[in-house]
């Protein structure tokens, strides 16, 4: 029984994989604190979504959107009629796993007295990377405006939900321009 248990472990370790991290799933959006998503990032909260486009795509977006001169930090704009600040940060997140099974293959070819010079060497370890978008939003006080207890976090989420929405959903960013003229 003993030894029926030990077979089933080995063989259940060998053919898997161990990660050794994860990218999040983020559906839609989240808020949370942009430093505990990334720590390159702000201690303040941030608006995070998962970026399914080409790199430097949403600077595009916002920049054509807004006419700005290429500008990807302290991006001036209006919410309600109230003036903010937005940050934009693009960063990626990966998922690292270890798989033994073509090490295994590696070591009995080895053992086997097959010059395989780790054939299968580049399946040793796998990485699936994630793209996301971070928005930090500041008050003209310096008060962040994502925060929980902001009295105008409800509009702001609205706001740079539709932000993202129209992100996703444009192919021509010149579009977006003309429906900010309407």
């Amino acid at each position: 029984m003993v030894r029926l248990f030990l077979y089933f472990c080995v063989v259940a370790v060998s053919t898997s994989c161990i990660p050794l991290s994860f990218a999040p799933n983020i559906k839609t959006d989240k808020v949370k604190i942009a430093k505990r998503f990334k720590r390159d990032l702000p201690k303040r909260y941030g608006f995070i979504f998962e970026d399914p486009k080409e790199a430097d795509e949403f600077y595009t977006f916002i920049n054509t959107k807004y006419q700005l001169p290429g500008i990807d930090r302290k991006i001036p704009l209006w919410i309600d009629k109230k003036p903010y600040i937005m940050n934009v940060y693009e960063r990626s997140r990966a998922t690292n796993t270890v798989n033994f099974v073509p090490f295994i293959f590696d070591l009995v070819l080895s053992n086997k007295g097959v010059e395989s010079h780790g054939f299968f060497s580049s399946f040793y370890s796998s990485r699936w990377e994630k793209w996301f978008i971070i928005i930090t939003l500041t008050d003209l006080n310096g008060q962040d405006a994502l925060m929980p207890d902001y009295k105008e976090q409800n509009a702001n989420l609205t706001f740079l939900r539709n932000l993202q929405k129209e992100y996703l959903n444009t192919v021509n960013y010149m579009e977006a321009y003309f429906r900010t003229k309407k």
